[in-house]
């Protein structure tokens, strides 16, 4: 998967089914930013963001499950 930069004036979905009728938009690391423009304060979000093909979106799942159940066992088994 290709992770890239995006932004948005709204607050965004972590998983957006619905905006496309090919992909499917996953995105992290989704946090708010404010600037300043011509004496006034724009709040923008920006965060990561890859598209999943509809198709796959059953792969995709299974490796994201696949990946959380590896970080379990590496935190229960941290201590051994």
């Amino acid at each position: 998967m290709e992770w890239y930069y995006a932004e948005s004036g709204v607050e965004p979905a972590e998983v957006d089914m619905e905006s496309s009728k090919l992909y499917n938009y996953v995105r992290r690391n989704i946090h708010e930013e404010s600037e300043a423009v011509d004496g006034e304060l724009l709040t923008k979000w920006v965060y990561e963001e890859c598209k999943v093909l509809k198709e796959s979106w059953g792969m995709y799942e299974q490796l994201v499950q696949a990946q959380a159940d590896i970080d379990y066992l590496n935190m229960i088994t941290e201590d051994l």
